[in-house]
């Protein structure tokens, strides 16, 4: 008997590695697939995946094997996009070819099983989800809600920060000054700083973030998630369940005080939605909107622009406090064209040095270098190769955004590379500037990030002048963050004075 299972066992192993040789001949034959680093079967490129810093890896390797190229991550192919022309030809020429979003344990637990819009794969129920939220967003922010918010959650927060006695971390304050403000964007209540609600929920951000860091196993090997749950799937899983509670009762508390007269924040606006489908009896739309549906796009909105949005103005009190030359003809300029009075979205126009200050952030900063993963929806091709049906593309921005054919110097802040002879913004000058990505998948919150972040950047530079303590030396260098190439800049401290 004891050889008999001996003999069958090596008939499976045979059978298995005939079956992996098999997969990867058929596909060797029938696409021309992108070159790249071979792979071990199963394990893939675990020397090339495994390390911190991945963007930056990536771009090393374009050099060698072009701007398409190919990796394994585990047994998951993926095809990594590294130039602003395979990039443009990916995501904006062949529009939903590469608009999926692939399957992992940790997407499936954070969106509730793939129903919100950051994370859901794209398909009729994903088009009609974002157009409900493009709608809300856009009625919501009429007017000058924004500037009002953004007025009064910089009051707060730059109290604080000048009560400051020397050198100090931004992170908890740029913390708060977007968190408090998604909160009363997306449930109405102003909060006062401190707010036990608020701060579970930055708590809860923050232990997620930091657990999944690096990643979890069980995005590799699923089951184990049912079988031997890893400590860092259990802690994710806890933090993830608790906030969801936490937005269920925001969501029912609204459900039973809405007017349709009186619309107080985002989460009424998503009601409204779904109230006027019920009054069409539009059974097929209204099952689109379920409690579920409806809190995942909230979710979205909420969690998904706290981090990039801090991360950014982390990295902007980087360079102008390095840089202070700059951060005094951004002074200048926003003295001599809005003064003290509170910056409006409409002063975009008359502050193109202080927005360009802003824009080269966004490319200087390493702040989402990866981005979120597409996949492939059919057989398709870039830059030459052929791209097979469920393939994971990623797009390395910070190789876009280090490309020398763009970017003179790139490893130097320089504003005035988005800028005309004339001083105005020149949007010819944006090719390969894509932070917020393109196309089908491009980032829902664009609209609001760059008028929000401005308006938190000139509040911060009307009121004080900021600088690095005393004998420390500029450092523009980033250290990881997590697994979607996010940089934060290293050590920062800062001090602040306030001007007269």
């Amino acid at each position: 008997m004891l050889g008999l299972s001996i003999v069958n066992a090596q008939t499976v192993l045979v059978a298995f590695v005939v079956g992996l040789l098999v997969y990867y001949m058929r596909k060797w034959f029938l696409y021309r697939l992108p070159p790249g680093p071979w792979s071990f079967p199963l394990v893939g490129n675990y020397e090339v995946y495994s390390k911190p810093l991945l963007h930056r890896v990536l771009l090393k390797l374009s050099k060698k094997y072009g701007p398409v190229f190919r990796l394994s991550f585990g047994h998951v192919p993926f095809v990594i996009l590294n130039n602003y022309e395979v990039v443009m030809e990916a995501i904006v020429k062949k529009k939903a070819d590469f608009a999926g979003r692939p399957s992992s344990t940790t997407f499936s637990l954070l969106s509730e099983g793939y129903k919100d819009i950051a994370l859901a794969t794209y398909s009729p129920m994903w088009q009609y989800h974002r157009r409900i939220a493009t709608k809300a967003l856009r009625n919501y922010l009429q007017g000058d809600l924004l500037e009002k918010l953004t007025q009064d959650n910089m009051t707060k927060v730059m109290n604080m920060m000048a009560a400051e006695k020397g050198p100090f971390e931004p992170k908890s304050h740029l913390d708060n000054i977007v968190f408090y403000q998604l909160y009363t964007l997306c449930f109405g209540e102003k909060k006062d700083i401190g707010d036990p609600e608020v701060e579970f929920l930055i708590r809860e951000k923050d232990l997620v973030n930091k657990t999944m860091e690096n990643g979890i196993r069980e995005d590799l090997l699923p089951f184990l998630k049912d079988v031997y749950p890893s400590k860092r799937y259990t802690i994710i899983k806890k933090a993830v369940d608790k906030a969801f509670d936490f937005l269920y009762r925001k969501l029912e508390e609204h459900k039973e005080t809405f007017d349709a007269n009186n619309i107080r924040d985002l989460t009424d606006h998503l009601l409204m939605a779904r109230s006027e489908v019920e009054r069409t009896g539009d059974e097929e739309s209204l099952q689109k909107l379920t409690d579920t549906y409806l809190l995942q796009t909230i979710s979205d909105i909420f969690f998904a622009g706290v981090d990039t949005t801090r991360i950014t103005l982390e990295w902007f009190l980087c360079f102008i406090s390095g840089l202070p030359e700059i951060q005094a003809k951004c002074q200048k300029e926003i003295e001599q064209n809005i003064g003290r009075r509170c910056p409006s979205i409409a002063d975009r126009q008359s502050l193109p040095y202080t927005e360009a200050c802003i824009y080269e952030t966004m490319r200087a900063g390493v702040i989402a270098a990866l981005g979120l993963p597409h996949l492939t929806i059919c057989d398709t091709n870039v830059g030459g190769y052929d791209v097979p049906k469920g393939t994971v593309v990623l797009i390395n921005h910070y190789a876009l955004h280090q490309d020398t054919n763009y970017w003179k110097d790139p490893e130097k802040f320089n504003p005035l590379r988005y800028l005309d002879e004339n001083g105005k913004m020149d949007p010819k000058k944006l090719d390969s500037w894509l932070p917020f990505s393109a196309g089908r998948r491009v980032c829902l919150g664009e609209s609001v990030a760059k008028p929000e972040i401005l308006m938190m950047c000139v509040h911060l530079l009307q009121r004080f002048h900021i600088s690095l303590p005393e004998g420390v030396k500029p450092n523009f260098v980033g250290e990881h963050r997590n697994v979607f190439g996010t940089e934060s800049p290293a050590d920062l401290e800062i001090v602040v004075t306030e001007r007269s």
